[in-house]
């Protein structure tokens, strides 16, 4: 009986975990989702930071909103972005974290040349000291 029992309790537990993953799951695709559009309606592209599996990554930035500047073509406005979904609530330590993120961001550039056969980027990144 006790291991009949046990084997019970055993799995009530890892339904409950499961569920508990399930549920955060459906709230980041949805908070995804939710992004994904306001971004489309609003004229900005997004581009989330995710993992080689697509699981989310750890660290404050989970996607980044950028578009053309309205005034000046040759600006780019960008937004660091904390998804949120679910029941999940903002704490006064993420926000702090967020603003030290944007605020320590490093902004470089570029040129991409593909000749045909292969691409240059100028100055070479490879080999640049950052």
């Amino acid at each position: 009986m006790t291991n009949r029992r046990q084997a019970a309790l055993k799995s009530w537990k890892t339904r409950r975990v499961r569920d508990a993953f399930a549920k955060a799951r459906a709230a980041e695709a949805a908070s995804k989702e939710a992004l994904r559009i306001y971004c489309q309606k609003h004229g900005w592209r997004v581009a989330f930071v995710e993992g080689a599996t697509g699981a989310p990554r750890t660290g404050i930035v989970d996607a980044v909103m950028f578009r053309i500047s309205p005034k000046n073509a040759d600006l780019l406005d960008v937004r660091l972005v904390q998804l949120k979904g679910g029941k999940a609530g903002v704490s006064g330590l993420e926000i702090a974290r967020l603003k030290n993120a944007a605020k320590d961001a490093t902004v470089n550039w570029i040129v991409a040349a593909f000749d045909g056969e292969s691409l240059h980027l100028l100055p070479d990144a490879e080999n640049r000291e950052e």
